[in-house]
């Protein structure tokens, strides 16, 4: 009983607002560590049911997406599963990424890829401000393999190597980076909680810059208030510490209803941009032994960008 207090304690705390309490983290210095990491790409959230609910799915994401937040997330996949996410991103840029798992004995393994890319453009001087004639690409990719178990039936853990690639005209930076995750359900209720360590890498270097990688690390919980058969509630939160940056905390909901429909909204604590989400998902009866389900994400901007949309589309064996 003082276990399940304990945790319970912990959950609500969780659920907080920690506005305050962030900005009272003191680390010695005042200044901002924006800046001092690379491949931000990677920040991206990937998938239309994670980021329509502001992203605090550490502890929820059991699907082939489950590698871009926690990979032990891809320990609950039964059968073959494939998912694609696109999105207009910012300032014309585009995001796109693929997943597919698969289990094999007593793991689940996935393969990922994931790219940033921007429309070429030609280069402009300032002896040439209209244009040299030479054009100017740049683009960030991924490509990743995971592995996760569950241990036991409360017990999944997952880790995750990932190859990385960044163009900047004719620069570049390659680098491995690792991931590792868990997610442990409590047996209170359906009280959930997990963690992730991304992006753990060396430092990089390109041309006399050196560059850490945007090392993130996030802890999570959620739970489920059943009202019926065909309403369920899913509330969760997340804490956010990232290497490079101030933390955040993630607080989203999910409302299932009659199996089909998923309606979803959230809210990011102490970030500039993309602070309310709201999502969709739809996931149509099994046919032919083939399971669907198609998201969407809309995430307001309030900065000079134009509001996300995303779209997501999970295919899987049932």
């Amino acid at each position: 009983m003082k276990k399940i207090n304990i945790i319970a304690i912990t959950f609500v705390l969780m659920l907080t607002p920690l506005t305050e309490n962030i900005a009272q983290l003191d680390y010695g210095f005042d200044f901002s560590k924006a800046g001092t990491a690379g491949l931000q790409f990677l920040k991206i959230g990937v998938g239309a049911r994670e980021t329509g609910m502001a992203e605090a799915v550490t502890s929820l994401v059991n699907d082939a997406n489950a590698v871009f937040w926690n990979a032990s997330g891809i320990a609950y996949i039964e059968n073959y599963e494939a998912a694609v996410s696109h999105k207009n991103w910012l300032a014309g840029s585009r995001h796109n990424s693929a997943v597919f798992a698969f289990p094999l004995g007593q793991f689940v393994f996935a393969v990922s890829t994931a790219s940033l890319t921007i429309r070429e453009f030609e280069e402009t001087t300032a002896l040439l401000p209209e244009g040299t004639g030479r054009m100017v690409g740049a683009g960030d990719y991924l490509f990743g393999l995971a592995a996760a178990r569950r241990f036991t039936d409360r017990l999944a853990i997952g880790v995750q190597a990932k190859y990385v690639h960044e163009k900047l005209d004719d620069y570049a930076i390659d680098n491995f980076l690792f991931d590792v995750g868990a997610i442990y359900a409590t047996g209170f209720r359906d009280l959930t909680l997990g963690f992730s360590l991304q992006h753990f890498g060396p430092d990089m270097r390109l041309v006399d810059q050196d560059f850490r990688t945007p090392l993130l690390f996030r802890i999570g919980a959620s739970d489920k208030i059943k009202i019926s058969e065909d309403l369920i509630f899913t509330g969760a939160a997340e804490l956010v510490h990232p290497t490079d940056n101030k933390e955040w905390v993630n607080l989203g909901f999910e409302a299932q209803i009659l199996k089909y429909i998923a309606l979803r909204g959230g809210h990011r604590i102490n970030v500039d941009n993309g602070k309310w989400s709201l999502g969709l998902g739809l996931t149509p009866p099994v046919l032919a032994g083939i399971a669907m389900r198609v998201d969407y994400a809309f995430v307001v901007s309030e900065t000079v960008f134009d509001d996300v949309h995303r779209f997501s589309i999970k295919i899987g064996l049932n």
